[in-house]
Formats: C-alpha cells, sequence, structure tokens
C-alpha cells in the first residue's frame, strides 16, 4: 500500500501555513497514537489521523502540525523539504 504522511508547518503569522507530504510503500499502515521520525524533522511527531483508500491501496497518514518561526517560510523550508523527499501539497484532502 502506499502511505503518504502530510504535515502541516504554520506560523502566527501563517496560521494555515504549509501541507507537506512525502509517499512511500509500506505492508504496514501506521495507526493513530503512534509516533513517526524522519530527516525533515528533529523530533518524533504523533500520528493524529489515518485515512484509507482501499480503492487506490493508499493511505494518509496525518502527523501534528509544527509551528515555526515565520522568517523559516522563505525558499529555506522550501529547500530543505526538498533535500528530504517532502513536497508541497494541496491543503484540500483528495
Amino acid at each position: 500500500m502506499k502511505v503518504i504522511l502530510r504535515i502541516n508547518l504554520f506560523s502566527k503569522e501563517n496560521p494555515n501555513g504549509i501541507l507537506y507530504e512525502k509517499a512511500y510503500i509500506s505492508e504496514v499502515v501506521p495507526r493513530i497514537g503512534e509516533k513517526i521520525k524522519d530527516s525533515f524533522f528533529a523530533e518524533y511527531k504523533t500520528i493524529i489521523d489515518v485515512i484509507s483508500d482501499l480503492q487506490n491501496e493508499e493511505c494518509y497518514v496525518i502527523l501534528e502540525s509544527k509551528e515555526l518561526p515565520h522568517e523559516r517560510f522563505g525558499g529555506h523550508i522550501q529547500e530543505v523539504a526538498e533535500m528530504h523527499q517532502w513536497i508541497q501539497a494541496s491543503q484540500t484532502q483528495d
């Protein structure tokens, strides 16, 4: 199954933030309450929702949002995300 991790990065000045996602193939589907570590963020992130689309063999794993200082929302965060294979996603759920 294709597992798609999603995390929203936001600031006080930008409360809607930027949604990023990273996909991988796995036979194991993470569950709500579990924690995930990735090179994109320094600390473990808790899974707050899991949305399965069995017809398309996809599973969206929603991670807790992360607040950043507003000045980090320039081009720097996009460059860092790309280095760790995260891409910017639309804010609407598929």
